[in-house]
């Protein structure tokens, strides 16, 4: 059974402790899983299983779970983050280690398991832990920080605003910043457009829609576009085409075809822009949510994600949607200043970061 790995409280009813993926009990995968129900749809995910981690940690009191989370010491990065932008000296040698499937149900449960989180990782070589983050960003990672009272949108990662507590009062910073913003004018024009439609009709790209009828081949040419335009965001770590492909197939089915814009040069897929009406949306047809947004990273396509994002507006207005969210966005990249400028922010998330 699972070996308590901090010292006991309260006469032994307040403890933390960590358990191998391989020694994990299905009584306590149950607990870990009914605890994950408590909070709000959305919040964590039920299982821990998913991004096997190095160890599952847990917080309990008089026998019930009051915290959990995993953490992962075998980090594989594409492209590690400097130490400038971890905030660290710059001869620091970085060695990461990640706090994910995070869930506290009160300040004092979750700084205690977060605190056996930085023993444990330190104990397997880690000097700097990132979080939350469930192993990677393909998975789910950062936490709400602000919100205009918009409603939360389909497919976006929710969170108790107390969790950003529990992370600032155990010692982590914010490293990363993210944004949502909403376009409530699906008519604006881009005032360059003429220009860079010119620019590129004149290098032969095309757009078009998702060809659902050879949706495999799609999806391949689109991961291919995707581990070359991302690999150098941060945090990013390369996956493999048969996992995206999955992952992607069950995106898919939320979308409309016509509103994912894919561009297209020499037969060649150099561009795309996914994109899935908002389920939570009152409004009928909904509101557009535009994920996400990728091109080759060849320099005479740039232009390309203001023309996708144009395209995208465009169709989604002639099918009646009346308003999008410009979802999930890194604060200060190309993408952030293109949705920034056809709408209002009404979400900031963050990442969190900390030196052990």
């Amino acid at each position: 059974m699972a070996e308590a790995l901090s010292a006991p409280s309260f006469g032994c009813l307040n403890y933390t402790f960590a358990v191998k993926p391989e020694s994990l009990s299905s009584e306590l995968a149950e607990m870990s899983a009914k605890f994950a129900a408590t909070f709000p749809a959305g919040c964590v995910e039920a299982s821990q299983g998913s991004s096997t981690p190095s160890q599952y940690l847990f917080a309990m009191y008089e026998g019930k779970l009051t915290a959990r989370c995993s953490i992962w010491a075998d980090t594989k990065l594409l492209t590690k983050p400097t130490a400038e932008e971890l905030q660290l000296a710059d001869n620091t040698e970085i060695r990461l280690g990640f706090i994910g499937h995070y869930a506290a149900n009160s300040l004092k449960a979750g700084l205690e398991l977060l605190e056996l989180a930085f023993a444990e990782l330190k104990r397997k070589g880690c000097n700097y832990v990132i979080g939350p983050i469930d192993g990677s960003t393909w998975k789910r990672y950062r936490l709400i920080t602000e919100s205009c009272g918009e409603p939360i949108f389909s497919l976006e990662p929710v969170n108790p605003m107390s969790w950003n507590n529990h992370f600032q009062l155990s010692g982590f910073r914010s490293i990363k910043t993210y944004g949502s913003s909403l376009n409530k004018d699906l008519k604006a024009r881009d005032p360059d457009m003429k220009s860079i439609k010119a620019r590129m009709t004149k290098q032969g790209v095309k757009l078009r829609s998702l060809d659902i009828e050879n949706l495999q081949h799609e999806l391949e040419g689109i991961h291919r576009v995707t581990m070359d335009a991302m690999s150098d965001n941060f945090l990013f770590s390369p996956v493999d085409k048969a996992t995206f492909l999955k992952e992607q197939m069950k995106l898919t089915a939320l979308a409309d075809p016509d509103l994912v814009v894919v561009a297209e040069k020499a037969n060649k897929i150099v561009g795309y822009l996914f994109s899935y009406p908002d389920r939570h949306s009152i409004e009928i047809p909904q509101r557009l949510i535009m994920k996400t947004i990728a091109r080759d990273r060849d320099e005479k396509l740039k232009g390309l994600g203001r023309y996708l994002f144009q395209e995208a507006h465009t169709r989604a207005h002639e099918k009646g949607f009346r308003e999008a969210i410009h979802a999930l966005y890194a604060t200060g990249n190309t993408a952030s200043e293109i949705c920034q400028y056809y709408g209002e922010q009404i979400r900031c998330y963050a990442l969190y970061g900390k030196a052990i």
